[in-house]
C-alpha cells in the first residue's frame, strides 16, 4: 500500500510541473510552491526587507512590487509567504498603476512588530479562475531580515519611493541600482519644479551603509549586488510638487527609471 501511495504522489508531482496554473492541494507547501512553473503572466519586480526597530518600537518591514498581465478586471495578487512557525500565509497586494502595455503594477507591505515572517516566498496571481505563480523559477524567493532591496534581473535601477520625499525646502532622493561587473557607476536625478520649463540634474552619492533603524544598517552591495544611492537638494520652501526621473550610467550604458515613461511626481509633505 505504501508503494502505491508513493507512486501516486510522484505522478501528481510530475503533473504539477506541466503547466503554470495551480490545481493541487499541497502537503509540503515549500516544496509544492517551488514545484510550480513560473508564469510569464506575473513577475516580482522589487522586494525589500529591513529591521527598522528603535528602542521603543519593533518593526520588521517587507515590501513588494509585482507586475501582472491584465488578463481580466477582477484579479487577486498576493505574496505567498512562509512564517517562522512553518506555516504559509498570503499578503494581499494593491493595484498601483498601469504600465501602458496591458500590464499592471501591484504593491504591498507588512510591518509586524515581531519577526513573524520567514525568508521564503513566492508571488501568486489569481484571475479568470486560474492561479499563476512566480516562484523564482522553482527555487522560491528568499530574503532574510535587513537585506535591503532585491531587483528582478530586468531591473537595473529603481527609485525607492519610501525614502524619497519633498519636505520643507528639500528634495531627498533614494535609489537602488544593480552593481555591474564590480563597478558602482553613477546615478543622477533629473527634475523640474515648473513642469519641465527648466530642468536640474544632481548626482546621487553612493551609500556604503544606509541606516534603516536605531542600530540597523543596509550594506552596499547587498547579497543581491544592489547598491543604495541618495542625495538631498534644496529647492525652495515655495515648491509644492516636483517631477523627476533617474538615470544610472555604468560601463558605457544608460538605464532609466522614469515611471514607465510618465516620470515620477512627488508632492510636498508639509
Amino acid at each position: 500500500m505504501r508503494k502505491i501511495y508513493l507512486v501516486l504522489v510522484t505522478i501528481l508531482g510530475l503533473y504539477s510541473c506541466t503547466n503554470d496554473t495551480d490545481y493541487l492541494d499541497p502537503t509540503n507547501e515549500a516544496i509544492e510552491v517551488a514545484a510550480k512553473n513560473s508564469s510569464t503572466n506575473v513577475k516580482l519586480l522589487r522586494a525589500w526587507t529591513s529591521n527598522s526597530s528603535s528602542p521603543v518600537q519593533q518593526q520588521y518591514v517587507r515590501r513588494f512590487t509585482v507586475k501582472v498581465k491584465n488578463l481580466a478586471y477582477q484579479k487577486e495578487v498576493v505574496i505567498h509567504h512562509a512564517t517562522n512557525s512553518g506555516n504559509w500565509v498570503d499578503i494581499p497586494l494593491n493595484y498601483q498603476q498601469s504600465t501602458g502595455k496591458d500590464e499592471e503594477i501591484w504593491v504591498g507591505e507588512v510591518t509586524p512588530d515581531t519577526q513573524y515572517y520567514g525568508d521564503s516566498f513566492a508571488v501568486k496571481y489569481i484571475v479568470n479562475g486560474k492561479t499563476y505563480w512566480d516562484n523564482n523559477n522553482g527555487s522560491n524567493y528568499s530574503m532574510p531580515v535587513n537585506i535591503g532591496a532585491y531587483l528582478a534581473p530586468e531591473v537595473e535601477v529603481s527609485v525607492d519611493t519610501h525614502y524619497t520625499r519633498l519636505y520643507g525646502s528639500y528634495f531627498a532622493i533614494n535609489v537602488d541600482a544593480r552593481r555591474n561587473y564590480g563597478s558602482p557607476g553613477t546615478v543622477e536625478v533629473i527634475y523640474t519644479t515648473d513642469s519641465w520649463a527648466t530642468t536640474q540634474r544632481t548626482s546621487l552619492s553612493y551609500q556604503r551603509y544606509f541606516r534603516v533603524g536605531y542600530a540597523h544598517y543596509i550594506q552596499s552591495p547587498n547579497q543581491f549586488d544592489i547598491d543604495k544611492w541618495e542625495t538631498s537638494v534644496q529647492v525652495g520652501s515655495n515648491v509644492n510638487s516636483i517631477q523627476y526621473a533617474i538615470v544610472y550610467k555604468v560601463n558605457g550604458q544608460e538605464y532609466w527609471d522614469n515611471n514607465y515613461g510618465r516620470n515620477y511626481i512627488i508632492n510636498s509633505s508639509n
